[in-house]
């Protein structure tokens, strides 16, 4: 192992020295490019004042004042020999001209020259005379004579100015050249100084490097001993994966000596062949990218193989230590059988925990249909009876039934109300008007209170006109749970409901005092405990699972609040509860529904209703014909199509799945014939539809969507406005708590066709639901299932079977997503849902 860390700790000394001889080297390249560049400015300088700068310049300056002078001359000569002389004029003026744009294009001269500027005006100002024509310029010499002459001194001016300015020019640049060589002198004396202080630093170093070498040396053989004392198996590799170091703990965990290892592959011994093709395309590619995928990334999981053969699951840590020549692998590992047995059984406890879970959540599903249903059933046949003519004897026992009858179902309902509550999911907020509900239930207690001789007392602050954005049926579980335990336990005494809300602090107070028998402070601590009751013998006279305020505490804990029990033996017992509180804003607020009978203000339409589902066909024309529409029936696409070709629609309600040809296609071979009907409102009428087939709908040329089960409302509003008239959403639970009938839709119903129809229709289902559930069961494919359910969920939900149309709708929406397996255990559900419907309509039809 020391060989080993010996080789990670030199590299750390040279590169401390390459640090260093690298800082010094920079430091002195600099230097002297420094003093190489002050040396070629001073050489540069030196060399400009031995040449002209201004040569040109200073030509054209001299020259000026000649090539003026021969300017008038050639004026004169013009003036006496006429038209001959002016060729000469046009020359001697390009001339001086010519000489006066080295100094005004010059950057120097032009700078500071005011008197070139002056007489730049003047000879720009003769261009157009010496360009114009000749009889022009022989009547205009005396003018240009006479301009000439104002400027005649300037030449000789601006000759001057500029030798003085030359002058001037080279001292400047004798004068530079004098303070580099004083810079270039301090340059190379600086340079000296960095050179010796360099020297001596490096003398320096080179002993303090020999001292940490030595340091280093000694950290080294304390590493090595606590290398071999770790619990971890310590191997180092090079990057061909060649075994160079083997600590103590890998001979234990491998079954290896040291010797047996070193120079072999570690792969080849160490790694079973499931493994080994991973660890050598893992070095493989470090060594052409330099990128890991093993090392460095952490602790992986992998199966590691014993001198003796067996297999054991380990883990092991890689990371990379580099040298100047190669680099190095340098991995700890670990035996993690007992680990790995430790995490199976805690896995296996958890499915297994978590399966019972499921189990009872199942169970307590099944058997709240099973057991309500029929119960429901029960309750419903007797609370007929009660209206019979009826003995004496047979009324108390009828009495006595239905009161057991009310227990059983309470008994149940507390069961699943805990069902619910341990779901621990914040339940969506609703508008809940608190003051209205509390009013309702206090109501609904007061026959029991009055069985009891208890008196009832509500007060209520800071509730009434409002409005709260809550879980309505968590208020109503807290509520009636606490004041019917109250009242059980308070005979002939008193029980106040006092609500209380706070605006400030958005929280709602609720207390229940009552007078009754009371808690002993010892038991204080077990009130909210699952089916306890602190009386058996009282308990039994009042009846009860024990379950009312375990449900209580479950629902305020979901609701984010708090409760609390304050009590005294034999004097009473106060319960106060804190909930927060969100106020719904206006447009929350529920729509009020009207009490009168629906009546369409639309003018008379003719239209066309598309089905091969006689129940939905005819139920859908009844509502129609009710809301004052003339309709026709297609019972197909085909036949929809050919009507379409003959009879003109104002819209045409066509369902989606039909054998054959589907609602779509016969669409879009309606859209695509030129015809009376090519632009008609076509709307989609289906049980259910996921937002993705509405967009087929509209591609197919449907103007609107109308979801089953239909009311008159939303069947008019969609007539109206040819748009999406109902909710489609796939439904997030079919359990007992959806009712089983839809009171608004059987109530619409029974006024459009009568209760001989309905009941006619309700027969005619009957029948159909037999063939269709056995279909429904015996459906092999996903699209046979999806099938049988849409045609099922249509007369289901159009008939107001809300509970069954809802578990239809579950399993064809299932069936659209793929998940066969939740489809086919929905399918189990169906006959309880179906006999519950049954049931329902019977009584409906009794009442």
């Amino acid at each position: 192992m020391t060989s080993s860390k010996n080789l990670l700790l030199r590299p750390l000394a040279r590169r401390s020295l390459r640090v260093i001889f690298g800082s010094a080297s920079m430091v002195i390249l600099a230097g002297c490019i420094a003093i190489s560049y002050l040396s070629f400015s001073v050489w540069s300088y030196v060399g400009n004042l031995s040449v002209a700068k201004q040569g040109q310049q200073e030509h054209s300056s001299a020259q000026l004042e000649v090539e003026y002078l021969k300017l008038q001359n050639a004026i004169d000569a013009a003036a006496v020999g006429g038209q001959p002389q002016l060729e000469e004029l046009r020359k001697r003026f390009d001339i001086l001209f010519s000489r006066t744009l080295p100094l005004r294009n010059g950057s120097d001269a032009g700078r500071f020259n005011t008197d070139l500027m002056q007489l730049q005006v003047v000879l720009d100002a003769q261009i157009p005379l010496i360009d114009g024509p000749d009889a022009q310029l022989l009547a205009s010499l005396n003018d240009l004579r006479r301009e000439l002459d104002a400027v005649r001194d300037l030449p000789r001016e601006i000759a001057l100015d500029f030798m003085s300015y030359v002058a001037e020019d080279n001292e400047a640049d004798r004068d530079r050249t004098v303070a580099l060589i004083e810079v270039l002198i301090v340059s190379v004396t600086a340079m000296i100084v960095i050179l010796m202080g360099s020297v001596i630093g490096l003398l320096r170093q080179a002993k303090s490097l020999q001292d940490a070498t030595q340091a280093a040396a000694r950290k080294d053989k304390r590493l090595g001993a606590t290398l071999r004392g770790s619990l971890d198996g310590v191997i180092v590799t090079n990057a061909q994966g060649n075994i160079i170091d083997f600590g103590h703990s890998a001979e234990d965990i491998f079954g290896y000596s040291r010797d047996d290892v070193l120079g072999k592959k570690f792969y080849d011994i160490l790694l079973p062949p499931t493994e080994r093709e991973r660890f050598i395309q893992a070095m493989a590619n470090y060594n052409r990218t330099g990128e890991t995928t093993i090392a460095e990334q952490g602790p992986v999981r992998l199966k590691l193989l014993h001198r003796d053969g067996h297999v054991f699951p380990g883990e092991i840590g890689a990371s990379i230590a580099k040298d100047d020549a190669e680099f190095f692998f340098i991995c700890y590992v670990r035996d993690i059988t007992d680990q790995k047995a430790k995490e199976a059984e805690l896995i296996s406890g958890r499915d297994n925990a978590l399966s019972n879970s499921r189990e009872r959540s199942r169970f307590f599903a099944m058997m709240s249909h099973e057991m309500r249903t029929p119960l429901n059933g029960i309750l419903s046949a007797l609370q007929m009876l009660e209206g019979s003519p009826l003995s004496k004897a047979q009324k108390s026992y009828l009495a006595a039934a239905l009161t057991s009858g009310d227990i059983l179902l309470g008994h149940i309902n507390d069961v699943l109300a805990i069902e619910r509550a341990e779901k621990s999911e914040t339940p969506e907020p609703t508008p809940c008007d608190i003051a209205t509900l509390t009013d309702s239930l206090v109501a609904t207690l007061h026959p029991l209170a009055q069985d009891n001789e208890t008196v009832i007392e509500l007060e209520q602050s800071q509730t009434q006109d409002r409005w709260f954005m809550t879980d309505s049926r968590g208020i109503q579980q807290i509520i009636v749970n606490l004041l019917s335990n109250a009242i059980k336990f308070t005979p002939g005494g008193a029980v106040k409901l006092a609500l209380n809300y706070v605006p400030d602090t958005g929280t709602l107070h609720l207390d229940v005092t009552d007078t009754g028998i009371g808690i002993a402070e010892e038991d204080l601590h077990r009130i909210f405990e699952d089916f306890i009751s602190l009386d058996s013998s009282y308990a039994r006279r009042t009846s009860g699972t024990g379950l009312g305020l375990g449900i209580v505490q479950r629902f305020v804990n979901t609701m984010g609040g708090q409760i609390t029990c304050a009590s005294t033996l034999g004097e009473g017992t106060h319960f106060h509860v804190e909930l927060p509180m969100v106020e719904a804003s206006p447009d929350q607020l529920p729509k009020p529904e009207g009490q009168q009978p629906f009546e369409s203000t639309q003018h008379k339409q003719h239209l066309l209703v598309v089905d091969d589902n006689e129940i939905n066909r005819d139920l859908l024309g009844a509502m129609l014909e009710r809301l004052g529409h003339e309709v026709s029936y297609a019972i197909g696409g085909q036949q929809a199509i050919d009507m379409a070709a003959e009879t003109q629609f104002d819209a045409i309600l066509m369902d989606v799945s039909m054998p054959e040809i589907s609602g779509t296609q016969a669409t879009r071979q309606i859209r695509s014939r030129p015809g009376i009907n090519q632009n008609t409102h076509i709307i989609a009428v289906t049980a259910h539809a996921l937002p993705s087939e509405r967009e087929a709908f509209r591609a197919a040329g449907m103007n609107g969507f109308l979801a089953k089960p239909i009311n008159l409302r939303e069947l008019d509003r969609c007539l109206v406005a040819h748009e999406v008239c109902a909710s489609s959403q796939i439904p997030s639970d079919q359990g007992a708590d959806i009712p089983v009938l839809d009171d608004n839709q059987v109530a619409d119903l029974l006024e459009v066709i009568g209760r001989d129809g309905y009941a006619a229709r309700i027969e005619k289902l009957r029948v159909q639901l037999t063939t269709d559930l056995a279909a429904l069961e015996d459906a092999q494919s996903v699209r046979d299932i999806q099938a049988h359910a849409h045609s099922m969920a249509g007369a289901c939900g159009m008939l107001g079977a809300k509970r069954l149309h809802r578990l239809l709708q579950t399993i064809e929406a299932a069936c659209k997503i793929g998940k066969a397996d939740d489809a086919r255990r929905q399918i189990e559900n169906v006959p309880a849902a179906i006999k519950a419907s049954l049931t329902a309509w019977d009584i409906v039809l009794k009442s």
